[in-house]
């Protein structure tokens, strides 16, 4: 009986010993697992995300080259995809009347490098000719870049030197077509020509809150 006791108490006690010594094993393994995580975050972390390099490992490793060269300014390279304009874009839409067995010519003024997406539609497929009046230059130096028939186009233009750029269209049906024109771009102003008549300046506004 008494040698019982011993054995349970002896059992006991070896629990307890083991549960102490699992305690602090877990503690110390935790304790450990801190140190290196604030380690690394000091020395590698913080250099290499936020530019903060308290010890210098960051500059003696190069980890705050990484930071320094993610924060420096890019700037869009010239004849890239990304091209910054100065003023907002603007958009336009009107309809134009082709009288019957007459024409009508409609242009944006745009910069060397400045651009617009447009699509236009007639009822009827109609001839057109989309063509510019570089600035500056005789009439002679009018390029065409694209000629056809059709009663819808769409695309996007991007002006190769400043001047004119846009449509000529003509109707060759006894009654009168209606162009509808949408775009939006860079364009500050426009010119309707038609035959008899003085150019007609058209200013396109700016939307309301690109101020």
């Amino acid at each position: 009986m008494v040698a019982a006791e011993c054995l349970a108490a002896c059992l006991s006690n070896s629990s307890q010993i083991t549960a102490t010594i699992s305690r602090r094993s877990i503690a110390k393994a935790t304790a450990v697992a801190f140190v290196v995580a604030m380690i690394v975050l000091v020395t590698a972390v913080l250099p290499a995300e936020y530019g903060i390099d308290p010890l210098g490992t960051g500059r003696a490793t190069g980890l705050l080259d990484l930071y320094q060269a993610g924060s420096a300014p890019i700037l869009p390279a010239e004849g890239g995809p990304v091209t910054v304009q100065a003023d907002s874009y603007r958009t336009d839409a009107r309809k134009l009347t082709v009288p019957s067995l007459g024409n009508v010519e409609f242009k944006y003024e745009l910069a060397k490098g400045e651009s617009f997406v447009y699509t236009w539609r007639a009822p009827a497929s109609i001839p057109f000719d989309f063509h510019t009046e570089p600035a500056g230059q005789p009439v002679e130096a009018s390029e065409t870049l694209e000629r056809g028939d059709a009663a819808e186009k769409q695309g996007l233009y991007t002006a190769p030197y400043d001047g004119l750029h846009g449509w000529y269209w003509e109707n060759p049906y006894d009654a009168d077509v209606t162009v509808t024109l949408h775009a939006a771009g860079f364009f500050t102003e426009g010119r309707l020509f038609t035959p008899g008549a003085p150019p007609q300046r058209i200013t396109i506004a700016a939307p309301p809150d690109a101020d």
